[in-house]
């Protein structure tokens, strides 16, 4: 298994500031990202979404005009902007600080976005479908679907295979979800509530799986704040969001005495068969990262509370991000490495078989070494028969690079050098989200800047390791999902 240091970037910019400047189609540079979105405010929180029939959506925040308004933008296979630039004006907000949302396509490639909403009386969840034109299909205010003013926090949605969509979100202690016809009408009556017999539930993520079925993942707080939190899951049925899981859910991790992380709702990926991997790390007994496959029958593929990604004791580690491989079965997941004292940072990944045993060693594959910079916003996809990692790591404040590196199924870099650089603007760089698009390659967005103007960039990374389009697919590739992930805040 190899190692690697990265040092400090040294980048000179030929204009006085990124804002203003826009490059047509992906960049062969990492100093000249794609520029997605330079207005004067601060632009936050993008999320990618790869389109069947080629291309991507980027949605994002935006607060030039005071409250963070939600945008959108669709990207041709070459990085061409189809809309004019700064993208579609989705929704104009008033809030002051930002939630997590949702982003999805449905089958005719119409975008899906779901968020909190304010321009009413009362704060409700908005869901607004975007035409591959542009066109707001469900007019400017979007559909309501939560009303009488309720606490509402961080909605999800998905594009279902029968042409639908569905929504999540959290309701006070209670996940709501509701299923929309092509037009936006309901399909389950006044909606579905999941209310806990204690404590509380929050929505973590949504995905279409089989027939017009999604499964959600929602995290239970089971007495007040802060008692322990699990992870729980359930399916739900296409005509009318019965639990096709059991009435009493999915618990994938509900450990005695263990508990996540307050503030982190794991996202998960679809297996394709109808099933789910979910990635999640716990803060008791101890920061550690661990893994679980649901199969379509809602039955646990491993270990009940999953499988720990490494057993190293003299190390803790967080933030992984899963990716499954549906030929071989096999999973995928990159984390954040770190010592005892959380001091030093590196970056680690993992393969699990069918049966969930570990094959990279018990410790893991070493891809950055542990040292004192900072690494986050790791984004792991599965490519041919290994996977692609992505991250942000920072070697000094303010300074913070993105890079990719591509491992085989040995855990072995593939590429020549070994890490790619995505991005070395020497500002602040977060939020980094990555995908595969139906060409094969891998196409990342995210946010750059320094405090208060910060932008909306993305850039693509083709089979051999290189920027820039190629025209040129991953032979074997095949589509993973997106991995946006953001812990909620609550103004």
């Amino acid at each position: 298994m190899s190692r690697f240091k990265l040092g400090v970037l040294t980048v000179v910019l030929v204009t006085a500031s990124f804002g203003g400047v826009a490059f047509a189609q992906w960049p062969t540079d990492p100093a000249m990202p794609l520029v997605v979105a330079d207005r004067t405010g601060p632009q936050v929180q993008p999320k990618i979404a790869k389109i069947a029939g080629g291309g991507f959506y980027i949605s994002w925040f935006d607060s030039s005009t005071g409250g963070y308004d939600v945008y959108l933008q669709r990207l041709d296979a070459e990085g061409n902007e189809v809309w004019p630039h700064n993208g579609v004006l989705v929704a104009d907000r008033g809030f002051s600080s930002t939630q997590d949302y949702g982003l999805s396509v449905d089958t005719l490639g119409n975008a899906l976005l779901a968020f909190r909403d304010d321009r009413g009386p009362t704060t409700e969840v908005t869901v607004a479908k975007i035409g591959l034109d542009g066109t707001l299909l469900w007019g400017a205010d979007g559909v309501q679907v939560s009303s009488g003013g309720l606490f509402v926090a961080a909605p999800r949605a998905t594009g279902t295979s029968d042409g639908n969509a569905v929504v999540a979100w959290t309701s006070d202690a209670d996940v709501k979800v509701q299923k929309l016809d092509p037009a936006g009408a309901a399909l389950w009556g006044s909606g579905l509530t999941l209310s806990p017999a204690a404590g509380s539930y929050t929505a973590a993520d949504l995905h279409a799986a089989e027939s017009g079925t999604a499964i959600l993942a929602f995290t239970h707080m089971t007495g007040g704040f802060p008692s322990p939190i699990q992870l729980w899951t359930q399916k739900l049925a296409s005509a009318d969001g019965a639990s096709l899981w059991g009435a009493g859910h999915v618990q994938v991790y509900d450990q005695a005495g263990g508990s996540l992380q307050i503030g982190n709702f794991p996202p998960f990926v679809p297996d394709g068969a109808g099933g789910a991997v979910f990635a999640w790390y716990t803060s008791t007994p101890s920061l550690q990262c661990r893994v679980q496959r649901v199969l379509a029958n809602g039955s646990e593929a491993f270990a009940h509370q999953g499988v720990e990604v490494s057993t190293n004791a003299a190390r803790i580690r967080v933030s992984p991000s899963a990716a499954f491989n549906p030929v071989s079965q096999e999973i995928f997941v990159a984390w954040r490495e770190q010592n005892l004292n959380q001091s030093q940072s590196g970056l680690y990944a993992q393969k699990l078989d069918v049966s969930g045993l570990r094959q990279w060693t018990d410790n893991g594959s070493e891809l950055i070494v542990i040292s004192g910079d900072e690494i986050t916003d790791v984004t792991t996809l599965a490519i041919a028969n290994g996977a692609q990692v992505g991250w942000v790591q920072s070697p000094s404040f303010g300074n913070d690079p993105a890079y990719a590196i591509r491992i085989d199924g040995n855990g072995d870099p593939v590429w020549t050098p070994a890490v790619t650089e995505l991005c070395t603007l020497p500002t602040q760089t977060s939020d980094l989200v990555g995908v595969t698009g139906s060409e094969g390659f891998a196409a990342y967005a995210w946010s750059d800047g320094d405090t208060g103007v910060a932008d909306i960039f993305a850039a693509n990374l083709n089979d051999d390791g290189s920027l820039g389009y190629s025209g040129s697919v991953f032979a074997d590739g095949f589509e993973s999902g997106t991995t946006g992930r953001w812990s909620q805040t609550v103004p």
